[in-house]
C-alpha cells in the first residue's frame, strides 16, 4: 500500500488529535436532566431498573465510540489517498504513476481566419471549439496537464500546466487576443514547434496536439526549419498529433500595393498594386482605392464618396496582375485599396482583399522669380499646378528668405545669402567667375551626364545657342551638360563653410549660363522639363515613396528625437502598440493591419505646446503571399515522408471508484448512516 497524499506520520497524528478528541466527548459525564414528579414512590421503581442496565447502556455507549472512532480512522486514511502496491514482491519502493502532459498548439495566424462553410464560422474558432472539447476530456484529471499556446509569426504560452478545466477554457478563450480573431501575421510553425519541443522535454508522457489550417509550406525553404523542429519533438519523446480545421479554398487577394507622388511632380499621385488569383477558375474583380484624411482601420475606408478610383480586373486561374492607376488626386495622405469580387461567389478569406499606404501630403513649392520680363519662364512656373509663384524685378527683390527656389533671370542681384538657387545667366556678383569674357558662338552640345537627376526624361536635342559664356569649373562642380570643348552648358554648385569662402554656407545652385531667350531652349519640351527637374533637385522629397510594412515584422523607423515617450494609435480593435525608441529610431510590432499613429514630443521637458509634438502616420499591411494561398498543404514533404500524424485521441476516464480514498470516504458515509439508523431505533441509545 503506498500512500500518495499526506504520510504515515501525518496521518497517525492527525488520528491521536480526532480520536482522543473523540474519546474525551465520549468520557465526559453526562448531565441528568431534573424532572419534578407528583409520586416520588412511582419513580423509585425505575431507577433501580436503570441502575441493573447500566452495564448495558455502558456497552451501547462503547459501541457508539468505536463507531465514532471507525469513521474517524477511515477519513483520515482516505486524506492520505492509499493505492495499492503493484510492485509485487520486488524490493524497489513503486513510484508515483505516470502522468500525462499534453501542449494544444493553437495556430492563430491569418489564413485561420478563412471562413469554413462546414461550421458556418471561421477555421480559428472552429480550432478553439475542438481544443474546448479536448479540455473536456480530462475532467480536471489531476494526473493529466495541458498548457495552451498560440503561435503566428511568434509564439506565445497562454498558460502553464495546470489541469484545471476553468482556467485552461480561459486560456483557449484569450487566443486571438480581445477580439478572439486570428491575427493579419504569416505562420512560423517551425519556431511553434521548437518551443513545444523545449516545454515538453524532461515531462512524463508528453504530447504536442497541434490545431491548424495546414495552411503552411512544408517543402521549400521551410522544410529545413520543420524538420529541425518535428525532430526536436521526436528528441524530447513526445508524440505530434494534428487536429485539422482547414479544408480546400479559392482566394483573390491584393499581394503588394503602393501609392507614390506622380512623377511629373503636380499635386497628383500614382497607385501601383499587384493582385493575385490563389484559384483554379478564372475570376473577375475590381479594385476602388478610398482616401480619407483621418482614417485608420478598414472601417475607415469604405464610404462610396470616399472613392478616388476603381479599376476592373480580369484574372485567369493563379494569375498574377500587376498594375498602375495614375493620375490621382485626393485630400490627405491616406490610401486605402479594397478589392471587390464581381458576382456571387463569397471570397472566404478577406484579410489580403484590403490594404493600406500613407504618402507624404504634398505641398506647394514657394518659388521666387527674380526677372525684368521672361514669359516663357514665367509661364512655365505660372502653369505649374505644385508651385506657389512670386515674381519680383530686381529693385523689389529682398532675398532669398521664405521661399523655397529662387530663381534669377538675368538679374544682378545678390545671390549669397543661404538658399537654393537657379541662375540663368552668370550673375555679376558671383560667386560663379568667367575665364575670358569673350564667349563662345553657336557652339555644338557634347557630353551630358544622362544618369544626373537635372538630366531626367530629358534630351537636349538641338538647342541653339547663340553665345554661350565661358564659366570658369571650381572644385566640386558638377558639370551636367558641356559642349564639346568643355565649356559648361549646365552645371551646379554647392558652397559650403570652406576657408576663405566668401559666400555663406548652404547657398546652391544650378547654373544655366546662356540667355535661353537667345536660344531654342524655350521652344522645346526640354524647357518645361528641365525647369521641373531643377525645382526637384533642390526640393526632393526623400519619402516620396513609403516602404510598405508588413504585420507582424519588428519595425524600424526614423524619429526625430532619441529621447522621451512615443505612443501609438492603431485602427479600431487592434491590441495596444508599445512603440520603443532606440536612438533616433522608433521600433513596434504591429499584429493587425491598418494605419498607425506615432506621436512624440521633440522636446521631453516641454508640455502644453501642440507644436511641440513630433508625429508619424505608417501603413502596415499583410501582403503575404503564403497566407493568401489559403488551401492546406499536402501532407507529404519534399522527402515523400508524411508529416502529419493521427488525431489525437482523448484519454480513458478512470473509473470513479477506482481511488481508494473515494472508496473510503463512501464506507465512513455508510456507517454514518447505519449509526443515525440505530440511534433513531433505539438500538444504540
Amino acid at each position: 500500500m503506498n500512500l500518495l497524499g499526506l504520510g504515515a506520520t501525518e496521518l497517525l497524528t492527525l488520528f491521536g488529535i480526532f480520536g482522543g478528541s473523540t474519546v474525551l466527548l465520549y468520557l465526559l459525564k453526562l448531565r441528568r436532566r431534573r424532572v419534578e414528579v407528583p409520586y416520588s414512590p412511582l419513580w423509585a421503581r425505575v431507577v433501580d431498573e436503570r441502575r441493573s442496565s447500566s452495564l448495558i447502556s455502558t456497552l451501547k455507549r462503547l459501541f457508539s465510540l468505536l463507531v465514532q472512532l471507525a469513521v474517524v480512522a477511515l477519513l483520515v486514511l482516505a486524506l492520505g489517498d492509499p493505492r495499492a502496491d503493484r510492485a509485487g514482491c520486488s524490493p524497489e519502493e513503486a513510484g508515483p504513476p505516470l502522468k500525462r502532459h499534453t501542449l494544444l498548439l493553437i495556430d492563430a495566424s491569418a489564413s485561420m481566419d478563412t471562413w469554413e462553410t462546414a461550421g458556418n464560422t471561421t477555421r480559428l474558432k472552429l480550432a478553439k471549439a475542438r481544443a474546448h472539447a479536448i479540455v473536456d476530456a480530462i475532467e480536471d484529471n489531476p494526473d493529466h496537464a495541458m498548457m495552451v499556446v498560440q503561435f503566428d509569426v511568434t509564439s506565445r504560452p497562454l498558460s502553464v500546466w495546470r489541469h484545471d478545466a476553468a482556467g485552461l477554457h480561459a486560456a483557449i478563450d484569450a487566443v486571438g487576443g480581445l477580439g478572439g480573431v486570428a491575427f493579419d501575421t504569416p505562420t512560423a510553425i517551425g519556431d511553434a514547434l521548437a518551443l513545444a519541443a523545449a516545454a515538453l522535454r524532461g515531462r512524463q508522457d508528453p504530447e504536442v496536439v497541434l490545431l491548424t489550417d495546414n495552411a503552411f509550406p512544408r517543402s521549400g525553404p521551410a522544410a529545413a526549419s520543420l524538420k529541425a523542429a518535428t525532430s526536436a519533438i521526436e528528441a524530447a519523446g513526445a508524440r505530434l498529433v494534428t487536429e485539422s480545421v482547414g479544408t480546400p479554398a479559392a482566394n483573390v487577394g491584393i499581394s503588394a500595393f503602393n501609392v507614390r507622388p506622380y512623377l511629373s511632380d503636380r499635386l497628383s499621385y500614382a497607385a501601383f498594386f499587384a493582385v493575385t488569383n490563389h484559384g483554379d477558375t478564372a475570376t473577375k474583380a475590381t479594385l476602388h482605392l478610398y482616401a480619407n484624411p483621418a482614417g485608420r482601420g478598414g472601417d475607415d475606408f469604405k464610404r462610396p464618396d470616399q472613392i478616388i478610383a476603381s479599376h476592373s480586373l480580369e484574372l485567369a486561374a493563379g494569375e498574377h496582375v500587376e498594375g498602375v492607376i495614375d493620375d490621382l488626386k485626393f485630400e490627405g495622405s491616406r490610401v486605402a485599396a479594397r478589392l471587390v469580387l464581381d458576382g456571387e461567389t463569397p471570397d472566404r478569406f478577406g484579410r489580403d482583399d484590403l490594404a493600406f499606404a500613407v504618402v507624404p501630403e504634398r505641398r506647394k513649392v514657394k518659388v521666387q522669380l527674380v526677372t525684368d520680363g521672361n514669359l516663357f519662364l514665367n509661364a512655365t512656373l505660372f502653369l505649374r499646378e505644385n508651385v506657389a509663384l512670386t515674381t519680383v524685378t530686381p529693385s523689389e527683390y529682398q532675398g532669398p528668405a521664405g521661399f523655397d527656389v529662387t530663381v534669377v533671370d538675368r538679374a544682378d542681384v545678390d545671390v549669397s545669402a543661404p538658399g537654393d538657387y537657379f541662375l540663368i545667366g552668370v550673375p555679376p556678383r558671383g560667386p560663379f567667375e568667367l575665364e575670358t569674357a569673350t564667349p563662345t558662338l553657336t557652339p555644338r552640345l557634347g557630353k551630358v551626364k544622362r544618369d544626373h537627376p537635372l538630366m531626367k526624361h530629358l534630351t537636349f536635342v538641338d538647342i541653339g545657342i547663340e553665345s554661350l559664356p565661358r564659366v570658369k569649373k571650381a572644385r566640386g562642380d558638377v558639370v551636367v551638360a558641356a559642349t564639346t570643348t568643355g565649356e559648361p552648358v549646365l552645371m551646379t554648385r554647392a558652397l559650403g563653410p570652406a576657408a576663405g569662402n566668401s559666400v555663406s554656407p548652404g547657398a546652391r545652385y544650378v547654373l544655366l549660363p546662356f540667355d535661353t531667350r537667345k536660344s531654342l531652349l524655350p521652344m522645346s519640351y526640354a524647357f518645361p522639363l528641365l525647369v521641373v527637374n531643377v525645382l526637384n533637385h533642390f526640393v526632393y522629397e526623400e519619402a516620396g515613396l513609403i516602404k510598405p510594412n508588413r504585420a507582424g515584422v519588428e519595425l524600424s523607423l526614423p524619429w526625430p528625437v532619441a529621447d522621451g515617450e512615443v505612443s501609438a494609435l492603431g485602427p479600431a480593435g487592434a491590441s495596444q502598440v508599445y512603440p520603443r525608441l532606440v536612438g533616433e529610431r522608433v521600433h513596434l510590432l504591429a499584429s493587425r493591419v491598418g494605419i498607425y499613429e506615432l506621436r512624440g514630443s521633440a522636446d521631453p521637458g516641454a508640455t502644453g505646446d501642440s507644436n511641440n509634438e513630433v508625429f508619424q502616420a505608417v501603413a502596415v499591411n499583410l501582403l503575404s503571399p503564403r497566407e493568401s494561398a489559403v488551401s492546406p498543404e499536402s501532407a507529404v514533404d519534399d522527402s515523400g515522408a508524411t508529416w502529419t500524424a493521427p488525431a489525437y485521441e482523448a484519454p480513458q476516464p478512470t473509473p470513479w471508484l477506482a481511488d481508494l480514498w473515494r472508496v473510503l470516504l463512501l464506507v465512513a458515509l455508510g456507517i454514518v448512516v447505519v449509526e443515525w439508523w440505530t440511534y433513531h431505533r433505539r438500538v444504540t441509545v
